[in-house]
């Protein structure tokens, strides 16, 4: 559980700062603030997906020697 509670606090902090970057109005933003943005939309999609996993983990599945999840 805390490895889950460790990845969930990533990903918040992650979708935090995309939140401030993409709340500015475009002529706010410099060239670095779209690069970032750009940036922390690929992470956040691979830690939910790292996220995901570990949940599926955390109610008792695990993936086999196919690498199919089963209980």
């Amino acid at each position: 559980m805390e490895k889950l509670a460790a990845q969930a606090q990533k990903l918040v902090e992650m979708q935090n700062e995309y939140t401030a970057i993409t709340k500015k109005a475009p002529s706010e933003m410099c060239h670095d603030d779209f690069i970032r943005a750009e940036e922390l939309n690929v992470q956040i999609k691979d830690e939910t997906k790292v996220m995901a996993a570990l949940a599926i983990e955390a109610v008792g599945y695990k993936k086999d020697e196919k690498g199919m999840w089963v209980k």
